[in-house]
């Protein structure tokens, strides 16, 4: 089975116009069938250097 994997960053935006930005990562293989199947997803609050 092959995997893709992807990452990058999500924006969202509250009711005040608070902007939350998340990393996030998922990873695809697809089945003996041909069908695509998330094998791992993970979000996390972006981690800001001080």
């Amino acid at each position: 089975m092959k995997c893709q994997q992807t990452l990058g960053k999500v924006h969202f935006t509250s009711k005040n116009d608070e902007v939350t930005t998340v990393d996030k990562t998922w990873k695809f293989v697809k089945d003996n069938a041909g069908k695509l199947r998330i094998v791992v997803h993970h979000s996390s609050l972006e981690n800001k250097v001080k």
